[in-house]
Order: C-alpha cells, then sequence, then structure tokens
C-alpha cells in the first residue's frame, strides 16, 4: 500500500486558495497576451478550453475555501496539485507515469500492428467475413475488463495481464474501421493499378491505405482513448508499487485518499488529451495523401 511508502503531505506544502487563484489568473493573463501578439501560433480553440478549465477550477477553489464542499470526498484543486508536486517531488509518480505509459502504449502498438493486416487481408475476402461477423461483434461488445479474470489465469498477475487487457480494448475499434475504409476502395481504381502493371503491394500504397488512412485514424484515436478508459482495471491485475497510476488510484480509493485518487484522475486525463492531440495532428502530415 501506498500509505506506507510516503508519509502525508504536510500543510506547509498545499498551495494556498489565494495563491491557486493568482497562478490561474496569471496563466489566462498570459495566453491572451500571447495570442494578442501571436495570433497565429495561440489555438483560440486551446485558449476557450482553458478559459472554461479555468472557471471551473476557480469556482471549484472558492466553493472549498468557504467549506461549502466537503475537503475530504472532493478536495480543492489547490491541494490536488499540491500533491503532484509533492509525489513528483519524492519520485513516487514517475515510475507510475512510466509504467503505466508502457503498458499502453506496447498494447497500443501490438492491437495496430494487429489489426491493421488482419483488417485489410479480411476486407479482400469480404464475403467470408460475412460468416464470422456476428462472432466478431460478439467478442467486440464483451468489455475488456470482464477478461480480467481469464487474463489473470492465462497471463498471470503483472504486465502481461494488463497489457492484454488493453490490447482487446484498443483492438476492435481499429479492426473495424480498418474494414470499414479498406471497402471504400472502388474496385476500378484497383484494376487501373494491376492493368498499367502494378501488384498488390502497388495496390496497397497506392489504393487501399490513401483510401482508409481516415478511418485507420479514427479506429486508432477510439482504440487509445478505450484504452486509456480500460487502464485503471487493467492494472488490477498488478500489485506491486510502481505498477501504475490505475494501480495508485485504486490503492487510493482502498485508503479512502480522494486526493491520490483525483490526483491519478487528472493525470491520466492530460495524457489521454495529449495523446488524442498528437493523433490528430497525424490526419494533418497525411491530408495530402488521397
Amino acid at each position: 500500500m501506498h500509505g506506507s511508502y510516503f508519509s502525508e503531505i504536510e500543510k506547509g506544502d498545499i498551495i494556498s486558495a489565494s495563491l491557486f487563484l493568482i497562478i490561474i489568473f496569471s496563466i489566462i493573463l498570459s495566453l491572451v497576451i500571447l495570442k494578442w501578439l501571436f495570433p497565429k501560433r495561440v489555438s483560440t480553440s486551446l485558449l476557450k478550453g482553458l478559459i472554461v478549465a479555468s472557471g471551473i477550477l476557480t469556482i471549484w477553489e472558492i466553493l472549498s475555501f468557504l467549506n461549502l464542499l466537503n475537503s475530504v470526498f472532493l478536495p480543492p484543486p489547490s491541494r490536488i496539485f499540491s500533491n503532484i508536486v509533492y509525489l513528483w517531488s519524492i519520485g513516487f509518480l514517475q515510475p507510475q507515469i512510466f509504467s503505466t505509459l508502457y503498458r499502453l502504449f506496447y498494447a497500443f502498438i501490438l492491437a495496430l500492428f494487429s489489426a491493421l493486416p488482419l483488417g485489410i487481408l479480411i476486407s479482400y475476402f469480404s464475403r467470408r467475413f460475412s460468416y464470422i461477423e456476428s462472432l466478431v461483434n460478439a467478442a467486440r461488445v464483451v468489455p475488456a475488463p470482464a477478461w480480467l479474470p481469464l487474463s489473470v489465469l492465462w497471463f498471470g498477475i503483472g504486465h502481461a495481464s494488463a497489457i492484454f487487457i488493453i490490447w482487446l480494448a484498443c483492438f476492435f475499434p481499429i479492426f473495424l474501421n480498418t474494414v470499414a475504409g479498406v471497402s471504400k476502395a472502388e474496385p476500378t481504381q484497383v484494376e487501373t493499378v494491376l492493368t498499367f502493371g502494378g501488384n498488390r503491394l502497388d495496390v496497397l500504397v497506392e489504393v487501399i491505405l490513401p483510401v482508409s488512412y481516415q478511418h485507420i485514424l479514427t479506429g486508432a484515436r477510439i482504440g487509445i482513448g478505450i484504452g486509456w478508459i480500460t487502464l485503471v482495471t487493467a492494472e488490477l491485475a498488478s500489485v506491486d508499487i510502481g505498477a501504475g497510476l490505475g494501480w495508485m488510484i485504486s490503492d487510493s480509493r482502498i485508503l479512502l485518499d480522494m486526493t491520490t485518487v483525483i490526483s491519478g484522475i487528472v493525470i491520466l486525463g492530460m495524457f489521454g488529451m495529449l495523446t488524442d492531440t498528437l493523433l490528430k495532428k497525424l490526419e494533418g502530415l497525411v491530408q495530402g495523401w488521397s
């Protein structure tokens, strides 16, 4: 349990409500000034999103300061961000983040490299796919956490079980979107490439991938999003300190340490938003492919 791993955060280490509000106001003011000076460098949607988030945090902090919210069940934002800084300073947070990112990206890469070839291959035999489509849909609708007992039985307690659960969550969105994307390729396009001396690899590069890349990227974004969702359950298959953010959240819940629970949720949300943004950027990199 992490309660024996580090001491309780001291009151002197917590950012005061007034200082927290000053920091929030300063960040927003700085971004507004940067937007005014460099309008093309600062995204308008990002600025609007941060303003809304800052407003919510400000109201939350004020309500906590006025004791209108129970700080045991819903700690103020100043305490949560102080806790994140504190856990980082004692070296507790880094292994959790590393372990979580390792599992997620390992499982996501596995899902990508298994779902893409399988989706493309099955699309070539679409008539035969209709025979197993019901089976695929039946497996798809089973929540990935429901496989946890079997994954522990098959792979034991540790990395492998968690990676299997996350892989399962990421696989089906990528696979089904790949099948849907490849089916958009026109037979005439394929025949044209073959007529001009191209082979199956040329068809894949010149026709299949350009037509289906938007669907594949959509599947990847959905898949990694579901991967983040199943992460907490997947990391229940680990029992050691440093087992990941999901383990940290679950362990803190048992100890009624809501500050660390919400700290973990905030970090997961930040990394989830970052991975989604990176995948969206890929759309721009291949925009002219088709």
